[in-house]
């Protein structure tokens, strides 16, 4: 999972795309960066490591500003690493070409199998997924006479896995595509004078764009600086965007197929609360993302909602950390409210359980702060395998209801009174799609011809 958004148009290009970037940032923390393309054809780079406004200080913002003459507009992007290592040359976007032909590409996704990709195309697979990505349809463009949108259209027959992608050429233009299977969400708007688009519809909103189109699933849509395209890729793939995106990943302002991120996770505290109740005082979220799935355990329960933990909100989100440091943040980004819990009964309303590492520190803060009992509840049902279309987990060791599959051992392993998770068709209640990606609770993935143990030999290739 990472988080693109891109901008062309008659505001300040540069403050824009910094904005832009800025609200997306939920989405990745590791790097960021922004492609500034211009109109003579050449495409300016400028990224690094950590936040937005970590990279983009005084001096990088000068040496955009000196950059900014003759602008058509710029793409950006947030990291979270979803394969190989933790490095800072793998920040984007990723620019490539000649003086003939250049272009520049922000992606969020996983592609399952760049290395093999990497073979097939005679490229190098050192840099990772996205470099691979980058060639590939760079060489796909050539082939179709430097037409990137004839590339994207046939770009689903060679990669397995998710994407949601922008590419900038030095035409210019800027195409941007959703695979077929519509893994993450994509979305933007245009009038007469602008273009912009960005991975989720709140980020479109907090800068004053309303009338927002999602990409549809295999579309492709292309701005020249005078008209809007829409084209589709014919590859057929089943309608499965990723379930995740609605219990964890989007802002609850969102929305995602056309449904409300946040009404969403109030039908999964709903679902929860009839299918896993709990003998408590109070009911208290794991801020932020489960404020909502709280929300709706509550009002079904009946037991009264306390906000009991406060997010550092300097800290971030620690699932998508980088792997080195998520033990420490675990420890320190929560504090807690002794008055909201001292001497209750507490349920504890979080989205997801994923590795447990943040998890068992919170429930032995809760404890230490008076909790009588605490009594865990996940919106989400056990998550017990792993994701190879953007979420940075290789394998079923990492995940710690692969590890314990019985309710009890994990409960323990957490150190809980007791433990209750949603179901699978309580998410999918919750959440009201007719199709979704629930690999991650069922081990069951939309590739037709690769299972479980298919794509994990497939995926661990990259993390050696």
């Amino acid at each position: 999972m990472c988080g693109i958004a891109g901008y062309v148009g008659t505001r300040n290009i540069i403050s824009t795309i910094i904005s832009l970037l800025i609200e997306v940032q939920h989405r990745g923390q590791e790097a960021a960066g922004i492609s500034l393309i211009r109109t003579d054809g050449r495409i300016d780079v400028v990224k690094g490591r950590g936040y937005v406004l970590d990279v983009f200080n005084e001096e990088t913002i000068n040496i955009l500003r000196i950059a900014s003459d003759n602008i058509f507009g710029a793409i950006g992007h947030v990291r979270y690493s979803t394969t190989g290592e933790y490095l800072e040359h793998q920040a984007q976007p990723v620019a490539l070409g000649d003086e003939n032909y250049r272009i520049a590409i922000a992606f969020n996704g996983t592609i399952a199998n760049y290395i093999e990709l990497a073979k097939e195309f005679n490229i190098s697979s050192n840099r990772g997924d996205v470099f691979v990505l980058a060639e590939v349809i760079y060489k796909l463009a050539l082939e179709y006479g430097k037409d990137v949108v004839e590339a994207l259209k046939v770009l689903p027959y060679y990669v397995i896995g998710g994407y949601s992608l922008a590419v900038a050429t030095s035409e210019p233009r800027i195409a941007i595509a959703r695979d077929p299977y519509a893994f993450r969400p994509l979305v933007y708007a245009y009038n007469e004078r602008e273009f912009v688009f960005a991975s989720e519809t709140s980020v479109l909103e907090c800068v004053g764009f309303n009338n927002w189109s999602e990409v549809l699933p295999g579309e492709i849509v292309v701005f020249d600086g005078n008209s809007v395209e829409k084209t589709r890729s014919t590859f057929s793939a089943e309608f499965s965007p990723c379930i995740f995106e609605y219990v964890y990943f989007s802002r609850p302002d969102s929305i995602f197929n056309s449904i409300s991120v946040y009404k969403a996770r109030i039908g999964m505290g709903v679902e929860l609360a009839l299918t896993n109740p709990a003998q408590g005082d109070v009911v208290i979220p794991v801020p932020d993302s489960s404020r909502p799935a709280a929300i709706g355990f509550s009002k079904a329960s009946g037991i009264p909602l306390e906000e009991g933990i406060i997010a550092n909100k300097y800290v971030g989100r620690g699932f998508i950390a980088p792997p080195f440091i998520r033990d420490t943040l675990s420890k320190l980004k929560y504090g807690f409210v002794r008055e909201a819990v001292n001497g209750k009964r507490v349920v504890l309303v979080d989205d997801s359980i994923v590795r447990g590492t943040t998890m068992r520190s919170i429930v032995r803060r809760l404890r230490e702060v008076g909790a009588k009992e605490v009594h865990v509840r996940i919106a989400s049902p056990p998550f017990r395998y792993p994701c190879f279309m953007g979420i940075d987990i290789s394998s079923r060791e990492e995940l710690l209801a692969w590890r314990f599959s019985d309710l009890k051992n994990i409960a323990k392993s957490i150190e809980a009174d007791s433990l209750g998770y949603n179901t699978v068709e309580g998410l999918r209640r919750a959440v009201g799609l007719p199709s979704a990606c629930f690999a991650c609770f069922t081990g069951i993935y939309p590739f037709k011809e690769f299972d479980l143990e298919k794509m994990e030999k497939m995926i661990s290739r990259c993390y050696v």
